[in-house]
């Protein structure tokens, strides 16, 4: 269960049970939709080992990431070293990290808050795109429930696309759908499962 006091912990604790959670490969969508952009600043919250950031540096992206999990950190940097790729990834939590510059580009994937939690956070998202800059997100749909391979198992904490659009409404929505797809992320996002899937880009 997610302990906003602690965030780290259950995350520290599952990173170190295997090689890899999610897998080495990145999101699929994620993968897709950073084709169709020119490669820049890049920021991933929430990255955890480091699959994410270490494509995108591999794709000729400046990247900078952020997990509560110092284990999941020290997996990313080891990832990013081990490609020959260099990923700036930090400690830090949702509700305290702050960056001291904009970016071209955000990825938000699987990173599913609380309540209380999440609108303020991802406003704070939007503040940190450049004009022109663009957001993309997936995680997991309300149908997900009714899976097994993987995510919260509380409602209020899976993504609708009218959630989205209200939580991103700053942004130009270039996608937000939801849809159900097969994962194949590591050993905890395996088998059929319901996401939602956002884009959008900040005003110039």
């Amino acid at each position: 269960m997610f302990d906003p006091n602690h965030p780290g912990r259950h995350w520290d604790a599952r990173y170190s049970g295997e090689p890899t959670v999610y897998g080495t490969a990145p999101n699929a969508f994620f993968a897709e939709r950073l084709a169709l952009l020119e490669p820049g600043r890049m920021l991933l919250p929430g990255d955890g080992e480091g699959r994410n950031a270490v494509h995108a540096a591999l794709e000729g992206w400046s990247v900078r990431s952020f997990d509560a999990s110092s284990v999941g950190v020290g997996k990313s940097l080891e990832a990013a070293a081990a490609k020959g790729v260099t990923v700036e990834a930090e400690v830090g939590t949702c509700e305290d990290w702050v960056p001291d510059e904009l970016f071209d580009a955000i990825g938000l994937f699987y990173l599913h808050l609380p309540p209380d939690l999440r609108p303020a956070f991802h406003s704070r998202a939007c503040g940190w795109l450049k004009p022109g800059g663009v957001l993309i997100l997936e995680g997991f749909g309300p149908g997900q429930l009714a899976f097994d391979s993987g995510g919260p198992k509380s409602l209020p904490m899976l993504f609708t696309t009218a959630m989205l659009e209200g939580d991103f409404a700053g942004l130009e929505v270039l996608e937000c759908r939801t849809m159900e797809v097969e994962l194949d992320e590591g050993p905890y996002h395996q088998g059929r499962a319901e996401v939602t899937r956002f884009v959008g880009r900040r005003p110039v």
